[in-house]
């Protein structure tokens, strides 16, 4: 029998890895079953790719939707059934588990709820052996929905170890890597929030021999597949060792419970390549509690500490529009969150996504959303829809300014020489690229944004009258994008700076009027920037 397994990526490159495809296909294979897997990206037309998947004349197409290809998918469903009433089509993935009555079975011929590795293979065994579709997780009715019994993670075939993955294992390219399953914790936005509040690990000699292979392959990148990956400490502590001992040139990104960190977790994040995501989601007590997470400010800034202490990057992620949420309090999240120092700042508005509990609420919140992918917000009660076009506007300000431009460690300290919040000042940025673009006719995108973070720096602290901290802030500004330039490109920067080095390094501490007390003269110096065999920064005198 031909099976055809099909997926659909973002994009080309980095963000092109079918985990959910290759595991299915793996599972088939196991079970004496080939199937070829056929990967597409959004790029790709999907009526086209329907017609070109026709013509290899499987018997069996298998669609693996997400929340962000669904309409790709359907698309491609709809003209591959044009081309055969015969062949057999099913769906599965995170899209069909959560929302499968949005699914049409005049078009497919059966939905795979919940983890497929073993649904699959049964559902494929009884259209080989001309037996009725039919076992818990496989839906031919929408009227008679179950879902997969969680499958032992020992025994599923690894796609790394059984080489099906390896056409994605190219130098340098970005890797999902799947080391449990499952969340412990009840949030309200997640799909985890109707599912098992268990967590199942894979074996540690498999995650070993995966390790081996990516370092053999040289991947670049590797996200891990566990939403609490420091849940349980002894395992967080005997994977990171594992994978300090390995001594690879992989970056490793991580999401953890910041709350769960404490200083012998994060020295053992510090001795590898590493950076780790954490789910702030909001600062407000009332609108987390809502949402099925506690919070307490002065712990969570306490444990980030911790991080910033060893020079450890992490990003936080905030959600516009969950439950009693409104602009002000988002705000304030905003502020809190530039406050701890992150590398970056990840914000969505609210994706009520099918299966979720806050999906469930809508009616009782009064929350308005899309109702066909990606399922965003419009509005609620506490969040009308002009507050939230200026939530977006305060978001876009900080993917530009504060995350492209890497602010993270200086958009505090500017905050405090104006005496004006973080958000405030994103505000007004956002207010100067809308003149600067209509005065330039340039494209956001195509802006040398250090050089635009500059011109608008020196603006702001002008038109504020306080031009006193304009060779002092500048300095410091660039000190930080010159860091961050070398991290990120790897050659050297040319740093103009009016103070030294070790002036700069009080500034971080002293508060305005009190530096330029006590460094009345400018003191300028060039410097370039390289780094040692261990990795610490060296700045180098270039006159």
């Amino acid at each position: 029998m031909n099976i055809s397994l099909v997926s659909c990526c973002l994009e080309e490159g980095n963000l092109s890895y079918p985990l959910g495809a290759l595991c299915i296909q793996s599972a088939l294979e196991a079970a004496d079953m080939r199937a070829e897997h056929l990967p597409f990206t959004l790029a790709d037309d999907p009526s086209q790719a329907a017609l070109n998947v026709a013509r290899l004349q499987a018997q069996v197409v298998g669609l693996s939707v997400y929340l962000w290809n669904r309409t790709w998918m359907d698309r491609f469903t709809e003209v591959l059934r044009a081309q055969s009433s015969d062949l057999v089509i099913f769906a599965g993935g995170p899209e069909a588990t959560a929302n499968p009555s949005s699914f049409d079975l005049s078009m497919l011929d059966f939905l795979i709820l919940g983890e497929g590795e073993e649904a699959v293979v049964q559902a494929i065994s009884a259209i080989k052996e001309g037996k009725k579709i039919a076992g818990k997780g496989i839906v031919t009715n929408l009227n008679k929905l179950s879902w997969a019994p969680s499958p032992d993670l020992s025994v599923l075939p690894s796609p790394l170890l059984n080489h099906h993955a390896d056409r994605f294992l190219k130098a340098g390219s970005s890797v999902l890597w799947e080391m449990t399953r499952g969340c412990p914790f009840h949030c309200s936005f997640c799909f985890e929030s109707r599912g098992q509040r268990s967590v199942r690990h894979f074996p540690l000699a498999q995650l070993e021999a995966e390790l081996d292979l990516l370092i053999a392959k040289q991947v670049g990148e590797v996200y891990i597949l566990d939403p609490t990956f420091n849940m349980d400490k002894e395992r967080t502590l005997t994977i990171l060792s594992m994978l300090a001992e390995k001594q690879s040139d992989i970056h490793f990104v991580f999401e953890i419970r910041a709350e769960l960190l404490d200083n012998e977790l994060a020295d053992a994040f510090a001795r590898i390549n590493c950076a780790l995501q954490i789910g702030l989601q909001s600062s407000d007590q009332a609108v987390l509690k809502t949402a099925n997470r506690r919070f307490d400010s002065k712990l969570f800034s306490k444990k980030i500490s911790f991080l910033n202490a060893r020079g450890i990057p992490f990003g936080l992620d905030l959600i516009i529009g969950l439950p009693n949420d409104n602009l002000r309090s988002f705000i304030k999240s905003v502020d809190y969150a530039v406050s701890l120092k992150p590398s970056n700042l990840d914000v969505f508005p609210l994706s009520l996504l099918p299966g979720t509990l806050v999906a469930e609420q809508a009616k009782e919140f009064s929350i308005t959303h899309l109702q066909e992918a990606p399922y965003t917000i419009i509005e609620s009660p506490s969040f009308p829809q002009k507050d939230m076009q200026k939530a977006l506007v305060l978001k876009e300000s900080l993917d530009l300014f504060f995350t492209k431009g890497q602010a993270g460690m200086w958009l505090q300290k500017l905050s405090e020489v104006v005496s004006l919040s973080p958000s405030s000042i994103l505000f007004s940025f956002s207010s100067f690229l809308e003149a600067y673009l209509k005065r330039s006719g340039e494209q956001a995108d195509d802006i040398d944004i250090y050089l635009l973070q500059e011109t608008f720096v020196r603006s702001f602290l002008r038109k504020l009258g306080l031009v006193q901290y304009e060779a002092v802030m500048l300095s410091f500004i660039e000190l930080h994008q010159g860091i961050a330039f070398f991290h990120e490109c790897g050659e050297s920067p040319v740093l103009q700076l009016s103070y030294s080095l070790d002036a700069l390094s009080e500034f971080e501490h002293l508060t305005a009027d009190a530096f330029l007390k006590r460094y009345p003269e400018e003191e300028e110096e060039v410097l370039g920037i390289t780094s040692d065999l261990d990795g610490r920064l060296l700045f180098v005198p270039l006159q």
